[in-house]
């Protein structure tokens, strides 16, 4: 992951933005939470006040082709315009009278993600006119852009093409950048256990209308939607639900024995040998597919491999991680293929079965059958 901020301008004619140094240090912040981000701290760059177009694509570089399963670049500064209406993004020593020799062309950012190994790429803009790199993200008809529809990327823009992005004086970050790290941090009421970037942009548009701020542009190719930036604190794994509160004094105590009791020995075994093979399961994705899980892994530490199943059914929508293992033919790793695996089924409901079957058989996956079963 990539994160670069210009705040500081070397031109008189180029406002400085404070609130962007900030919005990086916030946003590696947040993604690299170890409860609740995506990325390793350890890959996770961060570029402040750039000075040359060279220094950021020396970085681009390094990261994009250095990236595994999900490449992640973002920019905060300003977005200029060349005469010719291309967008680029200003560096410290931009020049505003030499813009397309002075400042970072938004065709380097397309065409690293499109070289990149990642399966999956995000690009977050948060300066002027940065609705046009939705544009230039699709603009060339090429093999390279070919294979960034295939592979699937997900562009979200602060602002409109013809717009400009705002940064309230006062203000510890910028609205747009300030939106998504509340989005990231409160996280989404309903919308399951991972924030996917269909349900953040979605989040973005409501919680930036409110503000009267500029609508967010995006595009996702692919499953790029999908692609999940966190765990979402809003909505905790789902539980059976309460009892009704009115209850006799027999049934009060009754419960109480129930709850306090551990689970049955059989029960407890079971969990864990479920909670084994997820992370055989994990080392199978390392050895095999060379894809280093690791949201999935820090799931099944935190919550257990039961807890960690149940968060991932009940998500709104696909995981990154499944995306890349259906990309790689490997749906047979994913949580739903154990889960249906008979000597686990019951440790899940009737209805968290189902979720399994259905979402397997919408990539085209058709469990092998169990005895019994």
């Amino acid at each position: 992951m990539l994160i670069i901020g210009a705040a500081q301008f070397a031109s008189d004619a180029i406002a400085d933005l404070p609130s962007v140094a900030n919005n990086v240090s916030a946003l590696a912040e947040a993604l690299t939470d170890p409860a609740a981000g995506v990325v390793d701290s350890a890959r996770c760059r961060q570029l402040i006040n750039p000075r040359t177009p060279a220094e950021v694509g020396a970085a681009l570089d390094e990261t994009v082709h250095a990236a595994g399963d999900t490449a992640i670049v973002y920019y905060a500064g300003h977005g200029l315009l060349t005469p010719r209406g291309a967008l680029h993004l200003a560096v410290a020593g931009t020049d505003p009278n030499r813009v397309a020799y002075s400042a970072v062309p938004i065709e380097w950012l397309r065409m690293a993600l499109a070289e990149s190994p990642a399966k999956n790429r995000i690009l977050i803009l948060d300066c002027c006119f940065s609705g046009h790199a939705a544009t230039a993200m699709t603009s060339v008809s090429s093999a390279l852009t070919a294979a960034i529809d295939i592979s699937g990327t997900y562009t979200v823009a602060s602002a409109p093409a013809n717009s400009t992005s705002i940064a309230p004086p006062g203000d510890r970050h910028t609205a747009f950048t300030g939106e998504l790290l509340r989005v990231l941090r409160d996280g989404i009421p309903g919308a399951g256990d991972l924030l996917s970037m269909r349900d953040i942009y979605t989040a973005l548009v409501r919680g930036l209308h409110a503000r009267s701020m500029p609508r967010p542009q995006h595009l996702g190719t692919g499953l790029a939607d999908h692609i999940s930036l966190g765990l979402n604190a809003a909505d905790s794994p789902r539980r059976p639900a309460a009892q009704p509160s009115a209850t006799s004094p027999e049934q009060a105590a009754a419960r109480t024995k129930e709850q306090s009791s551990t689970p049955p020995a059989d029960t407890a075994a079971l969990e864990k040998q479920f909670h084994q093979a997820l992370v055989d399961g994990y080392r199978a994705m390392k050895r095999d597919i060379n894809y280093n899980a690791t949201i999935y892994i820090r799931m099944i530490s935190t919550s257990g491999g039961l807890g960690a199943a149940r968060q991932l059914l009940h998500a709104s929508s696909v995981s990154s991680g499944f995306t890349t293992l259906w990309e790689k033919k490997r749906l047979d790793l994913t949580v739903e293929a154990f889960v249906l695996q008979e000597r686990w089924s019951a440790l899940f409901t009737d209805e968290e079965l189902q979720i399994a079957r259905d979402r397997l058989a919408e990539y085209g996956y058709q469990p092998t059958a169990q005895p019994g079963r």
